[in-house]
């Protein structure tokens, strides 16, 4: 009814870094950001593309490894 969402987007996951020839062990990642979304004109996000728009995060994300 408010025209809005809220969401909180979840990553998990492993990552492993490359420097040259030397790659590292396995992390494990944990993401969370929180994004309120609104709805309505493209004029309240950015325009990436023809048919994306992009918004601005609720808050700061939360990584940890």
């Amino acid at each position: 009814m408010a025209g809005s969402v809220f969401l909180m987007i979840k990553i998990d996951g492993r990552l492993r870094w490359k420097v040259g020839t030397f790659v590292t062990g396995r992390y494990h990642i944990h993401v969370r950001c929180p994004a309120y979304i609104t709805f309505g004109e493209q004029s309240d996000g950015v325009l990436v593309g023809e048919n994306a728009v992009k918004f601005q995060l609720f808050s700061r994300c939360s990584v940890s490894l």
